[in-house]
């Protein structure tokens, strides 16, 4: 008998944000080789109604429901863990709701939602089949150890063995989903040492003499005449 593993939670508001930030960002758009002629299951279907153009942040009501299962978001905790592990100081992505935003990303109405979720639904049911048979134990239940032998197969494009080509473009997509969806957090951003939006004091020196003559050969490129400043 196995125990639920404890999954983060995240209010809805959050990952809506997350998910519209991420959407109008386009550092999640899809990517990477589409595998051809292999048989993969088909996910149901998104029939929710989306939210529209304008999302009103004090005022969230999502109008469609979150449809990952207790069991794939088992799976996806593990998954986003092994894609990138904590060290030292740095949460690991279970530990910052990863797999919620992945929930809120794969159940949102929209057409490249749409096709994630019919790559990663099925791609989470391969994982488990797999370790069953390599391990007698779904995926989250298995070893670390035995967990990444079986990524080892799909994870290196240039090592994928004959026949899993469509499970290596499930963990290319949802390895690209967990390194975005991390380095938006603020301590992913902590990370990579971006700042955000921070204010300036003092007086305000400028664009760098490198700035300024990218800006002068462009400007003259479109047949305009620079004017330093």
């Amino acid at each position: 008998m196995t125990t639920q593993k404890p999954i983060v939670m995240i209010d809805r508001r959050v990952t809506l944000k997350w998910l519209g930030g991420a959407m109008v960002a386009g550092q999640l758009a899809a990517c990477g080789d589409q595998a051809k002629g292999i048989t993969w299951p088909e996910a149901a279907a998104i029939k929710a109604a989306g939210y529209g153009t304008d999302i009103d942040f004090q005022n969230i009501n999502v109008p469609w429901p979150l449809t990952m299962t207790q069991v794939e978001l088992e799976t996806t905790n593990d998954l986003v863990d092994l894609i990138l592990p904590g060290e030292d100081s740095l949460p690991a992505p279970s530990k910052l709701g990863v797999p919620a935003f992945i929930n809120e990303w794969i159940s949102a109405p929209y057409e490249d939602q749409d096709k994630d979720r019919k790559l990663i639904v099925p791609g989470l049911a391969w994982l488990d089949d797999e370790s069953r048979k390599r391990n007698g134990v779904a995926f989250a239940n298995a070893e670390s150890s035995a967990q990444k032998k079986l990524l080892d197969d799909i994870a290196f494009k240039d090592k994928v063995k004959p026949g899993l080509e469509k499970p290596a473009e499930f963990f290319g997509r949802i390895r690209s989903l967990t390194l975005g969806a991390y380095y938006t957090t603020r301590e992913g951003w902590a990370e990579i040492g971006y700042m955000g939006n921070t204010p300036g004091t003092g007086d305000y020196p400028g664009p760098t003499p490198e700035a300024l003559a990218h800006i002068k050969g462009v400007i003259e490129k479109m047949g305009l005449t620079y004017t330093a400043p």
